[in-house]
């Protein structure tokens, strides 16, 4: 549906925007709950940082579901094909991609418990970086051991929770 202001018409994306302003309404809504239960730093501490940088995240997004239409847009050609469309994979090995990292996120929060969050975060890393197309050993493993130790300290430092690690 087009849109227009002034000399100039806009292509709207109403499925998007809807999308994105549904998700910003509750996060919103969210972060309000949230503080009127409590305003102490251990009830905001995860909460309150996430929803400000969703609710940034949404002004970045808004606008891109406003789309500038000129008149040598309009006479373009339908054949040509926009580079900044997303189009979803159909071919058989990115389908087999997309399944093989779902497969090991599954595992990887299968094994948290039983092998330890830092064994199976390191895993998935590595797993998932194989998966998308690393082949060079030495990376694999020091940006799976850098992942590794962020998430794990991060955990720690942010959240009180046992995690059952097994070396960390």
């Amino acid at each position: 549906m087009k849109m227009r202001i002034g000399r100039h018409s806009y292509d709207i994306d109403y499925g998007h925007l809807s999308l994105v302003t549904f998700i910003a309404a509750v996060v919103f809504w969210y972060l309000l709950d949230a503080r009127s239960v409590s305003l102490s730093v251990n009830n905001l501490l995860l909460v309150q940082p996430v929803a400000i940088f969703a609710l940034a995240m949404y002004l970045f997004i808004l606008p891109q579901c406003f789309h500038r239409v000129d008149a040598r847009e309009a006479a373009k050609s339908p054949t040509q094909k926009d580079p900044l469309h997303v189009t979803i994979p159909s071919e058989r090995s990115d389908v087999m991609r997309m399944l093989a990292l779902g497969v090991s996120l599954g595992l990887m929060v299968f094994l948290l418990d039983v092998i330890g969050f830092d064994i199976a975060i390191f895993l998935f890393s590595a797993a998932a970086m194989a998966i998308c197309g690393e082949r060079r050993p030495l990376r694999l493993l020091l940006f799976s051991l850098g992942v590794t130790l962020v998430t794990i300290y991060g955990f720690r430092a942010l959240i009180s929770y046992p995690m059952h690690t097994m070396l960390l």
